[in-house]
C-alpha cells in the first residue's frame, strides 16, 4: 500500500511564502518578531534624495571644471550617505516586538492593543510604530516616534475603533525609523494574528432575569428591580463572601455585604429562545444585559446559545467567556484565530 506524501514546496513557492510574511501579508501565530535582516527595508527620504542630487552635480561640475574641491564635497555627501544607511537599518535591526492580550470592549468604545517593544543590546532613537489601514497608515500611538533603552520595556498602546459588535482585527503594524540622520527610511511590516472581541451593547433598562423554577423565582421578581442597588451594610468578619456586593467593592474600594433576600440570589437559565425577540443583534444585547445582572446579583447562570453552551457556574472567568460568545456570534468562541488569553 503506498504512502501519499505531500511534494515538498518549491524554491519558487518558499519564497514567495517567505515575502508574503515579510510584508505582512500574512498573519503569524507567533507572540513576538524580532526584526531580522530580512524583514527590514531601507530607501533614501525626500532629503537623502535631495542629497544624492546634490552629491551628483557637484560631481558633474568638478568633472567639467576640474574643481578639486566639488570632487571633495561629492564624495563627502556620498559618504555621508553610506553612513546614514548602515545607522538607520541598525536602529531597526535587533528590535523585539510583543503583543498581549487580546482586548474587549463594548460597541460604539475603541479597542486598545497592547504593544511592548524591546531592545536588549542597546539604544535605540526615533522608533515610530503605525497601524495601516486598508493601504493607507494612521498613527494610533501615545507619541509619534519613541526613545527605546536598553534592557527596558517601552509600551505602546493601539486604539482600533469598534462601532460594531463582532471580532476586530489589528491587520498590519508598520514600524520605522529615520534616526539618526534623517537621510534613510527603513521600515518593516508586522501582521500578528491578533484580534479583539467587541461586545454587545446591553440592553437598558435591563430585563428581568429569568430564574430557574424553585430558586427564589417569586422573591426575585419582585426584589430584582433593573438597575436598584441592593440594601447593603459594611462587610464583617465571617460574612459570606457570596453576600459580598463586589461591584461596590471594586468602585469605592470599601467592603459591604447584601443584606435581606437581595443578598441570595437564585439559579439563572440563560437561553437565546428565551429573549423574546426576533432581530438578533436585540436579542444578544438584552442577553448581554442578563449576564451583567446575573453578575452583579452574584448568581449562577448557564448560557444555552445556537453558537455554544456554558454550564452553570458563577465565576469571574465563567463571565467573561458568556460575553465572549456573544461577541463572536455566531461563530463558535473554539474556531476564531487570533484570541490571545
Amino acid at each position: 500500500m503506498t504512502s501519499l506524501v505531500a511534494p515538498r514546496p518549491s524554491w519558487w513557492q518558499r519564497q514567495r511564502t517567505q515575502w508574503r510574511e515579510s510584508f505582512g501579508n500574512v498573519a503569524i501565530t507567533a507572540s513576538e518578531i524580532e526584526l531580522v535582516q530580512r524583514r527590514i527595508y531601507v530607501l533614501p527620504s525626500m532629503r537623502g534624495w535631495a542629497v544624492i542630487g546634490i552629491a551628483i552635480l557637484l560631481l558633474l561640475t568638478g568633472i567639467n571644471y576640474q574643481l578639486s574641491l566639488a570632487y571633495l564635497v561629492a564624495f563627502l555627501l556620498g559618504g555621508l550617505m553610506q553612513v546614514a544607511l548602515h545607522a538607520t537599518y541598525r536602529n531597526l535591526r535587533g528590535l523585539i516586538i510583543r503583543v498581549g492580550k487580546s482586548p474587549r470592549c463594548i460597541a460604539g468604545e475603541s479597542l486598545q492593543f497592547p504593544i511592548t517593544l524591546a531592545s536588549p543590546d542597546r539604544m535605540r532613537e526615533g522608533i515610530s510604530l503605525e497601524r495601516i489601514v486598508r493601504g493607507r497608515k494612521r498613527v494610533l500611538g501615545a507619541a509619534k516616534r519613541v526613545r527605546i533603552t536598553a534592557d527596558k520595556l517601552q509600551s505602546y498602546v493601539i486604539d482600533v475603533a469598534a462601532p460594531k459588535r463582532g471580532i476586530a482585527p489589528l491587520g498590519r503594524l508598520l514600524i520605522e525609523s529615520r534616526a539618526p540622520y534623517g537621510l534613510i527610511r527603513a521600515w518593516s511590516y508586522v501582521n500578528f494574528e491578533w484580534v479583539g472581541l467587541v461586545e454587545p451593547k446591553p440592553e437598558t433598562p435591563y430585563a428581568e432575569l429569568p430564574y430557574a423554577t424553585g430558586s427564589l423565582a417569586t422573591t426575585q421578581r419582585q426584589s430584582d428591580v433593573a438597575l436598584d442597588p441592593d440594601t447593603l451594610r459594611e462587610y464583617v468578619a465571617g460574612d459570606s463572601l457570596k453576600r459580598v456586593a463586589w461591584k461596590q467593592v471594586a468602585k469605592s474600594g470599601q467592603w459591604f455585604t447584601r443584606t435581606g433576600e437581595a443578598g441570595q440570589r437564585g439559579d439563572v437559565e440563560l437561553a437565546w429562545n428565551a429573549t423574546e425577540l426576533s432581530d438578533t443583534e436585540a436579542r444578544l444585547s438584552r442577553i448581554a444585559a442578563w449576564v451583567d445582572r446575573a453578575r452583579n446579583a452574584d448568581a449562577a447562570f448557564s448560557l444555552q446559545m445556537p453558537n455554544g453552551h456554558l454550564p452553570l457556574a458563577s465565576t469571574a472567568p465563567h463571565h467573561d467567556e458568556a460575553l465572549a460568545m456573544l461577541a463572536v456570534f455566531p461563530k463558535p468562541l473554539s474556531e476564531v484565530r487570533g484570541v490571545r488569553s
